[in-house]
């Protein structure tokens, strides 16, 4: 948790400057943002990931913690070879003072699992720098339902939740 609260406060809107709420250069980002998750491939990846986060981007979700947009890209390179198919409905934002917060469904299909396509809701916490760029990214959604399809693992994981 240390890297993401050095993240946090490195990223302060408050510190680092808002983008002016309403603007062009506000709405710009926040549709940059919605058109790259719409359809996550590796083709979207490899075209516009460097379009709309900055250099020094942090993001984190359940499974990866990553700092740099190089290591970004490999991340989500790495992981967008696995899919086979995924798109992002973005239901609706919220912001406050300079934090984004994007609800989301999202529809999954992986090349190992084609037959057993996963349906789930998230929310992204995303700050955007002086220029529209994303500089802090935090995802939160259920990954257990990724585990849940590992033979052993899965198994573990919906015996745990009978117990709640």
């Amino acid at each position: 948790m240390t890297n993401y609260h050095r993240a946090l406060n490195n990223t302060d809107p408050q510190k680092t400057g808002l983008l002016q709420p309403g603007s062009e250069k506000e709405q710009e980002a926040i549709e940059r943002f919605t058109s790259f998750y719409r359809v996550f491939s590796l083709e979207t990846v490899r075209k516009n990931v460097r379009n709309i986060y900055a250099d020094d981007a942090y993001f984190r979700d359940g499974y990866r913690e990553v700092q740099g947009l190089d290591n970004l890209e490999a991340y989500f390179l790495k992981s967008a070879e696995t899919v086979h198919e995924c798109t992002f409905d973005i239901q609706d934002v919220a912001v406050n003072e300079g934090n984004y917060y994007f609800r989301w469904v999202m529809h999954l299909t992986t090349k190992r699992w084609k037959d057993a396509p996963i349906t789930t809701v998230g929310m992204s916490h995303i700050r955007f720098d002086k220029d529209g760029m994303i500089s802090f990214h935090q995802d939160y959604w259920d990954t257990s339902i990724i585990y849940e399809k590992v033979p052993v693992m899965g198994s573990v994981i919906r015996w745990i939740r009978k117990q709640f």
